[in-house]
């Protein structure tokens, strides 16, 4: 994993643990909790479009996301709002949010603790024939779930309904 030095490394792009997690998505994984006393995770999210994304909270760990590239609809509880490259997005702990993407884009995604990095790792290896247990035990693994009843459709379904 890139450049080690006695107190510190850089990981240059591509450098990183590339998780293939189906179609046209992807993420590197540039930092790991166990590298770093479970103090935070890193990845690059590199994706196509996105129509559709149920809205999910995570009770482990909190969330930034900083936009790289595309533009994009966000959600965090019941604040929406949009942005494009440079923009930050501070998702609590334990917060319902989503996104969607008209142009695709890259994100880059910081959790703390660690966490979200290593439910991808997980996903990645279950593969796309996993099957709704698999998922069900990653989510309960990782305290992730999403909203109940029809609070959990997909947030596109939500807004046409708004």
């Amino acid at each position: 994993m890139g450049v080690w030095g006695e107190d510190g490394w850089a990981v240059r792009p591509g450098e990183g643990r590339r998780v293939d997690i189906g179609g046209p998505h992807w993420l590197e994984v540039l930092v790991r909790g166990a590298d770093v006393d479970q103090a935070l995770g890193a990845f690059v999210f590199t994706h196509d479009v996105i129509e559709e994304n149920p809205p999910h909270a995570h009770h482990g760990f909190m969330k930034i996301a900083y936009v790289l590239e595309g533009e994009y609809a966000f959600r965090v509880g019941d604040a929406t709002f949009s942005g494009g490259p440079g923009t930050i997005v501070v998702i609590p702990q334990g917060s319902q949010h989503t996104f969607t993407t008209p142009t695709g884009g890259r994100m880059l995604f910081v959790s703390s603790p660690a966490g979200n990095e290593e439910m991808f790792l997980e996903m990645g290896r279950l593969g796309p024939d996993a099957t709704a247990e698999q998922f069900q035990d990653l989510n309960a693994r990782f305290q992730t779930n999403g909203l109940p009843g029809d609070g959990g459709v997909p947030w596109r379904q939500m807004r046409a309904a708004e």
